[in-house]
């Protein structure tokens, strides 16, 4: 997939503040789930989907870098 194709929310100020928006309530509830699991695997899907959702709270610096 080419990155150029996400530029259009990346650059747009009021979806890409409510696609944060949307990332941050995701990471509030894995980590909510987290906290209250006593499974371990569980426990690690949640962290791995934080690290995800926090990763796509940076793909504006990864669109827009490339050339």
């Amino acid at each position: 997939m080419n990155k150029h194709l996400l530029k259009p929310l990346c650059n747009n100020k009021q979806l890409w503040e409510a696609f944060i928006a949307y990332m941050d309530t995701l990471i509030e509830h894995q980590h909510r789930k987290l906290e209250q699991t006593t499974d371990t695997q569980e426990m690690f899907q949640a962290q791995g989907a934080i690290k995800t959702l926090r990763s796509m709270k940076y793909l504006r610096e990864s669109v827009n870098s490339e050339n």
